[in-house]
């Protein structure tokens, strides 16, 4: 298996909503904080591309990785720059539940308030 977390989380800090969902099955279910779940590759893209559009960028600091069977837990602090050139530190935990190689339930847990303070 090519459960590469390190990978699939720089994808995401590239800010190319494309790369992030080719870590996803085609019917994956996606749920960002407290926001509805987008289903399906194509839902998430717009989910994310939306999101990035609130931002400047985001680096992720993974702190630790916990993996069970299907089913990756993921500790991260999240460095997002903000629109006024600001930069805040969020921590966050998603849990990641793949088919095979490919994430079918990725669920991040995460307050983005201070993003928008």
């Amino acid at each position: 298996m090519s459960r590469d977390v390190a990978k699939a989380f720089a994808d995401i800090d590239a800010f190319d909503p494309d790369k992030f969902v080719a870590h996803l099955t085609p019917d994956a279910r996606f749920r960002f904080a407290n926001a509805d779940p987008a289903i399906g590759r194509d839902a998430v893209k717009e989910a994310v591309a939306g999101f990035f559009s609130t931002i400047d960028g985001l680096t992720h600091h993974i702190k630790n990785v916990w993996e069970f069977e299907d089913t990756v837990i993921v500790q991260i602090d999240v460095e997002y720059l903000r629109k006024d050139g600001k930069t805040v530190i969020t921590p966050n935990a998603d849990i990641l539940i793949y088919d095979g190689d490919l994430v079918r339930d990725w669920q991040i847990y995460i307050d983005v308030t201070p993003v928008y303070a």
